[in-house]
């Protein structure tokens, strides 16, 4: 006698779990969700007036980010002097070999080495990014750029550097472009929006439990 899946009653339980395993190896299941759209884009358009940049800034400060724009270099690396004793950063955490340039260019102070955080209460890393995402406020980093992926995930502040060419829509723009890159001068691309937080045990919000507690974009415009 048979049950109602067609099976020998007088079988064991392991040889009817593998006659199932069978019939569905041989069995072309019926196609799911077959009519789903996979190739429109579910955002919603960036407004005409506003752009790709002005609407990253807007989505960035959205999530908590800072942004300070800056005319050229010059103006950045006067802006990184002065931020830094203000701030109490110290010496700016630096791994990548293309920022250190820009750094030693304009005499800003910088360690290879990651600081000793019993000398050093609020750690800055400066690191140069891939791409921005406007329609997200994300940015997209490296560790090809960045020289170390430590370099974005440990410190306390993490200031990025952006150029206005390196605004994108959205991360499928994005990744088109990094194709190339990534494999060959990076093991590791990293989308991050916002900082850093999650909640205690009494549901109150804490920043900076795994990465920055504060992310900076200087977005040089040249």
């Amino acid at each position: 006698m048979k049950d109602r899946r067609g099976q020998d009653k007088g079988t064991t339980n392991k040889e009817q779990i593998l006659a199932l395993l069978r019939n569905a190896v041989i069995e072309k299941p019926e196609a799911m969700f077959k009519d789903i759209d996979l190739q429109t884009d579910t955002w919603k358009p960036i407004r005409e007036e506003d752009g790709n940049a002005i609407t990253f800034v807007q989505r960035f400060k959205d999530m908590g980010g800072i942004f300070i724009y800056l005319e050229n270099e010059a103006e950045l690396g006067e802006c990184l002097k002065q931020l830094a004793p203000q701030n109490g950063w110290g010496a700016l955490w630096c791994t990548s070999p293309e920022m250190q340039t820009l750094l030693k260019k304009y005499d800003v102070s910088y360690v290879v080495d990651e600081p000793d955080r019993n000398n050093n209460p609020k750690i800055a890393s400066i690191i140069p990014c891939d791409y921005l995402i406007a329609q997200t406020g994300s940015i997209i980093v490296t560790d090809g750029r960045a020289g170390s992926r430590k370099a974005y995930t440990d410190p306390d502040i993490l200031l990025v550097m952006a150029r206005t060419d390196q605004i994108v829509v959205g991360l499928k723009e994005a990744l088109q472009s990094l194709n190339k890159q990534i494999g060959k001068d990076a093991s590791q691309t990293v989308i991050l929006t916002g900082t850093s937080r999650s909640y205690d045990i009494e549901q109150e919000i804490v920043q900076g439990v795994f990465g920055p507690r504060q992310i900076a974009v200087f977005l040089v415009d040249e």
